[in-house]
């Protein structure tokens, strides 16, 4: 047997099947997808790779042979394998950057090498250093570290370069170099106990033990009652230790044994069954058309289309329902991992341990082990943030993705794929159903829905009847004007006192974090920015200090200006921080839980967080986007909109949308249980079509503004687009590529292209350096970006053959969820 496998190298010199003879003792073991260790190189140094092909009889002669199978069950299979295929074409990614999204973080092997003292006699060791001080030494460190020692450790022993030497110590057959595997994350086993002995000889030990041996006693009590237990545990409910429980072990009384732990993020939740909800004439009627697509397998994407409230969660429910009465499975994909602790609650009570969840906020043992339970069919259900759409899930009857329009559904790190259009493509796979739903659907989608690409369904009112919030605007600067400087207007502070009276809650969003945007001096205007990055520094008053929110940059807060040792140091902008300490000198006693990047960062905060927020009664929820969407709390009565001009002047074609958006799912938060709901939006620009469209809840009257500026600009959907960003930490260097990269592409594009296209740039990247690396943008707006890839790869593999490639770094992004 003869098999094709591309080895996990990054480079796209080697992005390409390497043939490889497999020996009869692993020929049962190998199929598509099969992780296999290798020999590559001159060198033959051992390497990770997977199978894509399989030759029954290939040519065989001169091949290297496949060292070892690693996995039982296969990577992936044969549509696994067509979907890596597709990512490649769909993101001009690399075969193994591809793979990664389908293989759980932190299980790929890798090889260390260490170097070993030969089994040489020492006169003769002794007679060939004798010349060389330096590989004397080298001997020497490692007979102090019993003769062996890893080479990275060892080489960075020394100041100087000593590989050299090492590998001259290999060839003399002084030393050995052999690599060494290595996995950081597999299943994870504990020592556990249980009773051994029959009843009878039970109950004769332990009463025999209760004087003699009282610790010995207690652990057979623990264990009669409590059955089998890990045995650390069990050790400290008795106050012993392990010398007792090997006595027993020893007299047959109890066994101990490994068993593997089960690392289950969702076991300790305590998570209440709950029946399924009767669903409204609207909601069912949706339900129908999409159980009838599941049913007579149609993989034609829906959007959903359903205000704040509707009731979308539940039809995913009856949906998924009815894929698991046909023995199917499902994906359902949430934009922000903040949500994925609420929607997987609510799936769990429904569908109950046959639920899985996937996002980075897990440890990398959780994900695996969530991992292995559907790769072994013990799961219906996957719920998850982006990369949860790549769950390995067979039989896949319904795709969900909710609040569609969100931006982090995109990938900004290579493969930069959309969610959306994986789920379309596993779909196609498996003939499943694919529901795009949003209060607020992106323009994109919406545009495909009305031109029949997709199938519009609609939920035009809240579940019940109930009202949609009334929404009230205020202008900004006639608050200035009746010399209110606050971060309140009068309204929503009035709001705000009203609620706390009634003990009714609220939520107050602003999307930007920290305490205030940029710190300036008074005196000669110097503005603290990032040494690493064109941004000015975040002021965090928690912790006094500057940090940079692209690089992570932090120092230490200035008291004297740095520029000219003025001390007249002014803090502009606000954030979070700032809105929480101005919230609380305000209303004396108001109790407030605050959303932000910077409260979220340990595991299950975002759960902690709005469980205090839901259980403790909190007068105020503050946050970013974070609030924005997807939650439901019956006693939200009022949101305020801080600053609703935050997101509408980015240099983007978007950001009326964006605006829309993040305004319109906000306000969505008032009002979803017995009480009527209302907003405050505070603006400087209330006569924007944004501002205005959302006050109204008027989505379609936003989509018919919006549609006519794209199609006038030559925007999406009415083209597509395709970015290549060049970094570089030299900047005169990196423009001149630039320039060199465009030229090419400029001519290519004339040549060859056979649709329209315009080619913009180079110019400055709107943050023009982020971690010492210079940007240069090229931004092209074709008919269709997939029909520009043969254009793309030429460039692509000309740039890297020029001598710009050691020093320059360029990525290609198709449709971009951004252009600032």
């Amino acid at each position: 047997m003869v098999v094709g496998v591309i080895v996990s190298k990054t480079a796209r010199q080697v992005d390409r099947l390497f043939d490889y003879d497999v020996p009869m003792s692993l020929c049962g073991k190998i199929q598509i997808g099969s992780r296999v260790i290798v020999p590559f190189g001159k060198k033959n140094m051992l390497c990770e790779g997977y199978v894509f092909e399989i030759k029954e009889n290939g040519d065989q002669e001169n091949l290297k042979q496949i060292v070892d199978v690693k996995d039982a069950l296969p990577v992936f299979d044969k549509k696994g394998a067509e979907l890596i295929e597709w990512l490649c074409d769909k993101t001009l990614c690399t075969h193994i950057e591809a793979v990664s999204l389908l293989v759980p973080t932190g299980t790929n092997t890798s090889f260390e090498k260490w170097v070993y003292l030969s089994d040489m006699l020492q006169a003769e060791r002794d007679s060939l250093l004798e010349k060389s001080p330096i590989k004397k030494d080298i001997v020497n460190e490692l007979l102090k570290a019993e003769g062996k020692m890893e080479l990275s450790s060892l080489v960075s022993m020394w100041k100087t370069n000593i590989r050299p030497h090492i590998s001259a110590l290999e060839k003399s057959g002084i030393i050995k170099i052999i690599q060494k595997d290595s996995v950081s994350v597999k299943e994870r086993f504990v020592r556990c106990a249980s009773l051994a002995a029959d009843e009878s000889d039970t109950e004769k030990a332990y009463t025999e033990l209760i004087k003699k041996a009282p610790k010995q006693a207690k652990i057979i009590d623990v264990l009669g009652s409590s059955g089998d237990m890990i045995l650390s545990d069990l050790l400290r409910v008795c106050a012993t230790t392990h010398a007792s429980a090997n006595a027993l072990c020893k007299k047959g009384i109890i066994k101990i044994y490994e068993a593997q732990l089960k690392r289950n993020p969702s076991a300790d939740k305590n998570i209440k069954p709950e029946a399924f909800k009767e669903l409204t004439d609207e909601q069912q009627k949706v339900k129908d058309v999409l159980c009838g697509a599941l049913e007579k397998n149609e993989s034609k994407p829906f959007l959903l289309h359903g205000v704040t409230g509707s009731g979308k969660t539940e039809i995913y429910m009856h949906l998924i329902a009815r894929a698991i009465e046909l023995g199917k499975t499902a994906i359902v994909l949430v934009p922000e991992i903040s949500l994925t602790p609420l929607m997987t609650k609510r799936f769990i009570s429904r569908f109950k341990d046959r639920v899985a969840i996937l996002h980075s906020a897990l440890s990398l043992g959780e994900r695996y082990d969530e991992y292995m339970r559907i790769k072994r069919g013990e799961v219906d259900v996957v719920v998850g943030a982006r990369s949860a759409i790549f769950a390995p899930l067979d039989n896949i009857g319904a795709v969900i993705i909710d609040e569609e329009h969100e931006s982090t559904y995109k990938s900004e790190m290579s493969p930069r794929y959309h969610a959306r259009d994986v789920a379309i493509k596993r779909a196609e796979q498996y003939r499943a159903t694919v529901v795009l739903a949003s209060a607020t659907p992106s323009v994109e989608s919406y545009y495909k829905a009305k031109t029949g690409e997709y199938q519009l369904l609609e939920l035009n009112e809240r579940i019940n009847k109930k009202k949609m919030p009334t929404v009230y605007v205020v202008d900004m600067r006639k608050e200035l004007e009746n010399a209110n400087r606050s971060m309140f207007s009068d309204m929503l502070s009035h709001e705000l006192l009203y609620n706390i009276e009634h003990g009714e809650q609220s939520i107050l969003f602003l999307n930007r974090r920290g305490f205030s945007t940029f710190v300036s001096c008074r005196s000669c205007g110097y503005v603290a920015k990032c040494p690493h990055c064109n941004i000015s520094l975040t002021y965090h008053r928690h912790k006094n200090t500057l940090e940079c929110h692209y690089c992570g940059y932090t120092r230490e807060n200035y008291t004297i200006c740095p520029e000219c040792t003025s001390r007249y140091i002014k803090y502009f902008g606000a954030g979070t921080q700032k809105l929480e300490e101005e919230l609380k000198n305000k209303f004396e006693g108001i109790t407030t839980v605050r959303m932000d990047f910077d409260t979220t960062m340990t595991k299950s905060a975002h759960e902690k967080l709005l469980s205090k927020f839901e259980n403790e009664k909190a007068d105020v929820l503050i946050g970013t986007q974070m609030v924005s969407k997807g939650l439901d709390f019956e006693n939200v009565t009022l949101v305020g909109v801080v600053a609703a001009d935050a997101s509408l002047y980015i240099d983007d074609y978007k950001s009326g949308e964006r605006t829309f958006n993040l305004i319109t799912q906000v306000c969505g938060r008032a009002g979803r249980g017995g009480l009527e709901g209302r907003a405050i939006v505070q603006t400087y620009t209330p006569e924007h079509s944004a501002i205005i469209h959302a006050k109204n809840h008027d989505y379609k009257g936003f989509y018919e503004d919006e549609i006519k500026l794209r199609e006038a600009m030559n925007y999406p959907p009415f083209c597509e687009l395709v970015s290549i960003i060049i970094t570089g930490k030299n900047e005169k260097l990196a423009h001149e590529c630039a320039r060199a990269f465009a030229s090419k592409l400029n001519i290519k594009l004339k040549n060859e292209c056979r649709q329209k296209t315009l080619l913009l740039g180079p110019s400055v990247a709107a943050i023009s350096k982020i971690k010492d690396k210079y940007r240069y943008g090229v931004l092209i707006k074709c008919e269709n970006a997939d029909g520009l890839n043969d254009i793309l790869k030429s460039v692509m593999s000309d740039f890297m053959c020029s001598k710009y490639s050691r020093y320059i770094t360029a990525s290609i992004d198709k449709n971009p969820s951004s252009l600032s």
